[in-house]
């Protein structure tokens, strides 16, 4: 068995205003693997007696809209 998580955000300034530029979605790829690799997986978030064995991080830009996707 596994344990599948989806993660799914738009982009926001500060203002609120949704964010449309490529470059910054692909920077909030980079991060968001980053924050699972070193926080999530790296420093643990399960009881002693679970561990993970293999994991991938599937991390990517959606040029179409959201709403609930279909598992990948």
């Amino acid at each position: 068995m596994k344990v599948q998580a989806i993660l799914e955000f738009d982009l926001e300034d500060w203002d609120g205003s949704p964010v449309d530029d490529r470059e910054l979605f692909d920077l909030a790829v980079q991060d968001t693997e980053l924050a699972i690799r070193s926080r999530l997986m790296g420093e643990g978030f399960l009881e002693g007696d679970a561990l993970l064995g293999t994991w991938t991080p599937r991390v990517s830009v959606l040029d179409e809209a959201g709403g609930d996707p279909a598992p990948p």
